[in-house]
């Protein structure tokens, strides 16, 4: 047989069977929009969650704050670790110190209550009582704190050295310095124990030695402006030497410039009979806070001595006011006199004032004066 070998190209299939690739693709799509797959679909963003801050990480700020002598941001970094662990001691406890850095035994007092209340037998919280106890002038609390202080922790030098700090009070000095010697032999940088030391000598009447242990403790704490301001006391009332007293409160202000600073500087100044520059100064301080009782009465007393007897009034009024029990004799008999001097003269307001002062003192000679003057003064006719 004959087998024809001769090539002939096939036939191509020109029929649907060629358009399998893309019936696939259309297949496809057409499940993919069923289905919708969440990779396909468009996705808003989400924010990046921000993990929630511990209130061990504001301590950490408020104490940064601290040293870098911004007792503002402190004192708010301390507030927010209260805020997230109300019965958080060591934040309690510092706000109760800061307070007494700001000369403010009675809120001292309620953070310390408070670090107590959360923790009855934590030798810190029990320490921090004792001294707004002490600072409170309730001397036999702050001793049994302190002591309580010392049964749970018997080397706690915080608790020896406020210790210190109550029997100096108290006048017993002798058993001050056990207790601070004690606390020297445990802790011999304790800050307490060297600002405590310091008083010490100064209630001794040993004021280099008082201005050494004062020095030692600025040293260890250049922050603490309130060491500044007590060593400026004791040249300005003991030592009488105001250059030396204002050279310690300007470095105050330095550090912090707020109303217990300039008050200082302010009070200073007008005891060393710089009159303009002290006006200006307490000026600052009211400005900040006008709620400052200290402030208001000093820059009042300036001003009386500058015979501005109109603005003294408003000082001395606001700050005796704010003061309460604590505004002194002198400040409420200066109140009247300004009543009495100002133009008009307002001796009906000026003896509510002057019998004020008469009731602390009936023999006081200037409050007396002032009465005469008011009496001389003829009583204006009605319309």
């Amino acid at each position: 047989m004959y087998l024809d070998r001769t090539y002939r190209p096939r036939r191509r299939n020109r029929g649907a069977g060629r358009f399998w690739p893309l019936y696939l693709l259309i297949a496809l799509g057409i499940i993919l929009y069923e289905q919708q797959p969440s990779w396909l679909s468009s996705q808003e963003l989400q924010p990046t969650p921000i993990p929630t801050r511990s209130a061990i990480s504001f301590l950490a700020d408020a104490e940064d704050a601290l040293f870098a002598g911004d007792y503002t941001s402190a004192l708010a970094a301390y507030a927010q670790a209260t805020r997230m662990e109300p019965n958080n001691v060591d934040a309690l406890v510092a706000q109760s110190e800061i307070q007494l850095i700001f000369r403010d035994p009675q809120k001292a007092f309620t953070y310390a209550q408070q670090a107590v209340a959360a923790a009855p037998k934590n030798p810190k919280a029990l320490t921090a009582q004792a001294r707004a106890f002490n600072w409170l002038e309730k001397n036999e609390e702050a001793v049994n704190a302190a002591l309580d202080a010392l049964d749970i922790s018997p080397q706690f030098a915080n608790a020896l050295a406020v210790l210190g700090e109550i029997y100096t009070d108290e006048g017993n000095y002798a058993k001050a310095e056990e207790y601070l010697n004690q606390a020297q032999a445990i802790e011999p940088e304790n800050l307490t124990l060297l600002r405590n030391r310091a008083y010490l000598y100064e209630r001794r009447r040993q004021f280099e030695e008082a201005i050494t242990a004062y020095d030692a403790a600025i040293a260890a704490a250049p922050y603490r402006f309130d060491l500044l301001l007590e060593k400026g006391l004791l040249y300005r009332v003991q030592l009488l030497d105001f250059q030396k007293a204002n050279s310690a409160y300007e470095r105050a202000v330095r550090i912090y410039k707020a109303p217990v600073t300039l008050d200082a500087l302010g009070e200073s100044l007008y005891n060393a009979g710089d009159h303009l520059q002290a006006v200006r100064v307490l000026r600052q301080a009211v400005e900040i806070d006008p709620n400052y009782g200290p402030a208001q009465v000093h820059l009042g007393m300036v001003l009386y001595v500058r015979r501005n007897y109109e603005d003294a009034v408003i000082a001395l009024e606001k700050g005796i006011k704010t003061l309460g029990d604590k505004a002194r004799l002198e400040q409420i008999y200066t109140l009247g006199l300004a009543y009495a001097y100002k133009e008009p003269s307002e001796c009906d307001q000026a003896v509510i004032w002057l019998r004020k002062a008469l009731e602390m003192d009936p023999t006081n000679a200037t409050a007396l004066s002032g009465m005469r003057t008011c009496e001389a003064v003829p009583t204006p006719e009605p319309n």
